[in-house]
């Protein structure tokens, strides 16, 4: 019984310590002073306009996302550091890119965690601004999606 116990603690701990690499890069962007910061849960998701966000593939996604954090650049430091550093620095934290694509021109970035494949960043950057969202979700099988191709 103390093994099972033991097993379980360590196993929720190292959940815990995955989840929060994400959480622990985007924080620091959410303490710059340009840069604001929304959480949305599954529940307010139904009464959020997405196309304020005005962030592709969002919309796509919606019906797989159980929470959300939405960090949006009001400044040109915050923005280029945003939109530059954050894949590398998800990167090394043991994400991988699963689409890179240009659109209305942005540079749109969609990254995918190794260890929880229900973590999933999108990014976009057009200079000086950036968007970066990070979903909680049924993202396990998002490699056979379309995204970005026309159908």
């Amino acid at each position: 019984m103390r093994m099972k116990r033991l097993i379980l603690t360590m196993s929720v701990l190292v959940a815990a310590l995955t989840m929060s690499a994400q959480d622990e890069v985007l924080q620091k962007y959410s303490d710059m002073g340009d840069m604001n910061t929304t959480v949305v849960t599954k529940r307010m998701l139904k009464n959020l306009p997405l196309e304020q966000f005005n962030l592709p593939y969002l919309s796509d996604l919606i019906d797989r996302i159980d929470n959300m954090k939405i960090l949006v650049s009001r400044g040109d430091k915050a923005g280029k550091a945003l939109g530059t550093k954050l894949p590398g620095q998800l990167s090394g934290k043991g994400f991988k890119t699963v689409l890179t694509t240009k659109k209305d021109g942005s540079d749109i970035t969609v990254l995918q965690s190794k260890k929880d494949p229900n973590s999933v960043v999108i990014l976009m950057y057009k200079k000086p601004q950036a968007i970066a969202a990070s979903l909680k979700g049924d993202f396990s099988d998002i490699e056979d999606w379309k995204l970005g191709e026309e159908e």
